[in-house]
């Protein structure tokens, strides 16, 4: 019965209207992947399918400690949340890390912050990786950048409802630099591949001002519901992060 009140809900066209304004409130992403697929999911033998599995989210509280292994080299990680209640957690993790993972969601350039709703999410994080990029005490600890939620941007950028412009006015008098053609996928839309790499070049803006030489910013365009995708950067990632590792203890 749920189900079907879901299903009825889903198909209702004032809901479909307030979803097209999901931007205004706390919608979290895999909201109409699931709806979606309600005729699905209430059969009794449903199982979940691996995209299932990766688009279902939890949000972060507190510190998550993990350790993996990967071709026989050891990898210790801790997830932080990124709400501004849970930064003042974050000092005890920072203690000989070798490099930090800072993950955005490229597509929340129109949305709001949960705990402000005056500030977007994607200047919110843009300040974030400023802070952390100048603290005194991480100026030697590099960063590998996701900028993530490619295919949602990507979703966002074509059907022009929400220009990027009406939120960053800069991005008006952004031109996409030469390499970006040479890298990028032939069928990525003009518009697509012109902001994405606006996006990556706020951020190494940023690095690029107040670096010292002393740490980098290794930026990836992930997409974390793309399998594929996040295998290749993850390969990239622990090239990189051996290095620094070889880097810090001066064997490199």
């Amino acid at each position: 019965e749920f189900f079907d009140i879901v299903e009825t809900l889903w198909k209702d066209r004032g809901v479909q209207q307030s979803y097209e304004r999901s931007n205004e409130y706390q919608l979290i992403d895999c909201a109409k992947y699931f709806l979606d697929k309600v005729a699905i999911v209430k059969q009794p033998d449903y199982t979940p399918t691996e995209q299932d599995i990766l688009r279902c989210r939890v949000l972060t509280s507190g510190i998550f400690e993990m350790w993996f292994q990967v071709d026989k080299v050891n990898f210790h990680m801790f997830d932080v949340g990124g709400q501004r209640d849970e930064r003042r957690k974050w000092i005890q993790c920072f203690n000989d890390v070798t490099a930090i993972i800072f993950v955005t969601a490229c597509s929340s350039y129109n949305m709001v912050l949960r705990e402000d709703p005056t500030k977007l999410r994607l200047r919110e994080s843009l300040d974030l990786f400023k802070s952390i990029w100048n603290n005194r005490w991480l100026r030697t600890i590099s960063v590998i950048l996701f900028l993530n939620k490619q295919d949602l941007l990507a979703e966002k950028i074509k059907a022009g409802k929400h220009k990027l412009e009406d939120y960053f006015p800069e991005f008006a008098r952004y031109q996409t630099p030469v390499e970006a053609g040479v890298v990028a996928d032939p069928s990525e839309p003009p518009d697509v591949l012109r902001a994405k790499y606006f996006i990556r070049d706020e951020f190494l803006r940023i690095s690029t001002a107040s670096g010292d030489g002393k740490h980098y910013c290794y930026p990836h365009f992930t997409c974390a519901v793309d399998t594929e995708n996040i295998k290749r950067v993850f390969n990239d990632c622990r090239d990189i992060i051996q290095r620094m590792h070889l880097r810090q203890y001066e064997l490199l």
